[in-house]
């Protein structure tokens, strides 16, 4: 764990490319690590990646390391669409032996109907669902909820961001319940690199995100030390 966070680190340093980036959250959403904000992609984003977490950072919903791979897209500024598929392991049918052999699929649909304004008091307010459908039944990361997020200017070039909102449930709905809550620091005004802590209202995340190459999305973290969770994605905006 100590060698993977100074690889991060190094690579943060020495190799990132400076533009704005959007923090990567674990679902594949717009937000920091296990919770979604307020903030939107530019119009015509396109996000696809793959995260990994450690069954200690799943908040007991897993009782095994597993994955996700996702698509994400943003045609508006105001809307957002992801489509994900999580490594579920189960016993082979045949073979009678354990592995990654079915996938749950579910989705989340995210509106943005107030956007934060340069100079203004109100924050962006977002509400979205996870899991309209879910390919075997009703999935864990089932719920609605709402999220606002305020960014403060810090110093020249900073800037944190500070997200609040609540989750309810449904269903089979369990990864998430109730209010969550978590900080984002840019120390650069290009925002290529964010530091983040999060409660997903079942735990604390801390960890940190970055960019390479415009295009190329990092990140990792770790859920009070009982494990650890990255991801990687790639970004591009098509523009109008």
């Amino acid at each position: 764990m100590k060698s993977f966070t100074l690889i991060c680190c190094i690579l943060a340093l020495s190799l990132v490319n400076k533009v704005e980036i959007h923090a990567q959250r674990l679902l594949g959403t717009t937000g920091l690590m296990n919770i979604p904000t307020a903030d939107m992609k530019p119009a015509g984003t396109f996000d696809g990646g793959i995260t990994f977490m450690q069954k200690g950072v799943t908040n007991d919903v897993y009782n095994f390391d597993t994955g996700i791979y996702y698509i994400n897209i943003t045609p508006f500024n105001f809307l957002e669409f992801t489509f994900r598929e999580t490594l579920l392991k189960t016993q082979h049918s045949v073979k009678k032996t354990m592995g990654y052999y079915q996938q749950d699929r579910s989705t989340t649909f995210r509106l943005r109907p107030l956007a934060e304004q340069p100079n203004r008091w109100w924050p962006s307010f977002v509400i979205g669902i996870n899991d309209i459908y879910s390919a075997y039944g009703d999935s864990f990361y089932t719920g609605i909820y709402g999220s606002l997020t305020k960014h403060i200017p810090i110093g020249k070039q900073g800037s944190l961001a500070v997200t609040t909102g609540y989750f309810h449930p449904f269903n089979s709905g369990k990864m998430y319940d109730g209010f969550y809550g978590g900080i984002e620091y840019s120390p650069f005004q290009s925002q290529w690199l964010n530091i983040m802590a999060d409660y997903d209202s079942k735990g604390f995340n801390f960890g940190m995100a970055c960019r390479f190459w415009k295009s190329l999305n990092v990140f990792c973290y770790t859920q009070e030390c009982k494990g650890i969770a990255a991801g990687v994605s790639y970004q591009h905006t098509i523009k109008f």
